[in-house]
Parts: C-alpha cells; structure tokens; sequence
C-alpha cells in the first residue's frame, strides 16, 4: 500500500485524459478487423514457408534418389491444397485467439467517467536506483518507500533520443493520481527533495522478467542490481 491514499472527485484534466483514451479505444470492430488483417498476412506469411522448405526438399530428393515431387509435378496441385489449407486454419484460428485475449478497455474506461472519482496515491521516498535498457537506451527506475518497498516507474520517453536524461527527476514525495476501475495511472507529480542517483545499471534481464511499471516491485531492494542489472555476470 502507499503511504496514504485519498479518493476524491476527478478534476476536468482527469475526465478529458479518460474521455480522450475511450475515444481512441479499439471497438469491437476494429479489434476484429485487425485480426483480420493479421490473419491474412499470417497465411501468406506461412505459405511462403512452406513452398520455399518444399522448393528445397524437392530439389535434394530429386539430386539424391531422383524422385520429382516439386512445383511442376503431378502431386503439386494436391500439396499446394492441402498446405493453403492448413495454413489458412492456422492463420485463422491464431489470430481468433489474439483477438480474444485483446482486453476491451471501454467497459472500465466509461465507468471510471460515470464515477468521476479518482484515488490519490501518496508515497514517500528515502532513495532511488534506475536501470538502462540495452536496446532502446529507457530508464526505469526504482524508488525505496520509507516502509522499505520498492515502487517501479518506466520512463517511457526516456526511451526517445531527445530526452536521454530522462523526463523526470524524482524526488521524495509522489502523489500517483489513479483512475478506480482500469487501474490506470492519470498523472504523477514529484515533490520534497531531490533522490540522490547515481549513473545507470545495466539492464541485463529479459524483458518478461521486468518489474511492472507504476506498481510495488517484488525484489527485494538490496537484490535489485544483482536480479536485473550486471552485477549477477561479474
């Protein structure tokens, strides 16, 4: 939990951040038209691969026992249905898939904007560590609370090479304003005294074993670099 929280009334910056993300929310048609959409380039994707790994076969079993089952033989018609088809249900039946476990956000989304309330989350913090993704250069970052947990932030624009230092400077206290029912984060707001930082770690783990952003991290504080960062490899 944070240090304290407070729910209260949105403020009109806070509707008009809800009201703009449930406009550009992906509909139910447009979730499955882009399913669409990937399951037709997924198909041809596919048959690609098989005609160039049947190309191939073809040509060693034709050199090595002079057997002629390739694109121009008797048997390529059947192949080639049989493969459209299989690649086709493949193509299909992923992207179904894809498409169902795609969460639809509006539901939330329209019931935080019917509520109009929001909870303030209150931290304070006594240091700060943050760590440097490889390939995008993107800093997250770690702060200590003074009950000893670690909240995590991902500084997105750091990850933009206009902002390599970062587009924020923590600090003591944080106020985390956080919509009811998607759990989305409207805005920070950094105050007290600046956290002291040193340059960044390493980032070494993969990214599915990245803590979640704007939640408590489950590592230890002590064991962060030693878990994420370079550390672990020396």
């Amino acid at each position: 939990m944070p240090h304290h929280t407070l729910q209260r009334t949105s403020s009109q910056e806070e509707l008009t951040f809800l009201q703009e993300r449930l406009a550009n929310a992906p509909t139910t048609m447009d979730r499955w038209r882009q399913g669409a959409e990937n399951a037709l380039v997924l198909w041809a994707v596919s048959l690609l691969g098989f005609v160039i790994v049947w190309w191939i076969t073809a040509w060693l079993t034709r050199r090595l026992a002079g057997i002629d089952y390739g694109l121009h033989s008797a048997t390529a018609p059947w192949l080639l249905g049989i493969a459209t088809l299989l690649c086709a249900t493949y193509a299909v039946g992923s992207s179904v898939l894809w498409v169902k476990r795609w969460k639809d956000y509006r539901p939330s989304i329209t019931a935080d904007i019917a509520a109009a309330q929001v909870i303030e989350e209150h931290y304070v913090f006594d240091a700060a560590q943050r760590f440097k993704e490889p390939e995008h250069g993107g800093l997250i970052y770690f702060l200590r609370t003074t009950e000893g947990r670690v909240l995590t932030l991902d500084d997105h624009e750091s990850r933009d090479s206009d902002v390599q230092g970062g587009s924020f400077r923590p600090m003591s206290q944080l106020i985390m304003v956080r919509a009811p029912q998607t759990r989305w984060v409207i805005s920070k707001t950094f105050s007290g005294e600046p956290l002291e930082l040193q340059d960044p770690i390493g980032l070494d783990a993969p990214p599915e074993q990245w803590p979640e952003t704007e939640t408590y991290c489950g590592i230890p504080w002590a064991q962060l670099e030693c878990v994420l960062g370079q550390a672990k490899k020396r």
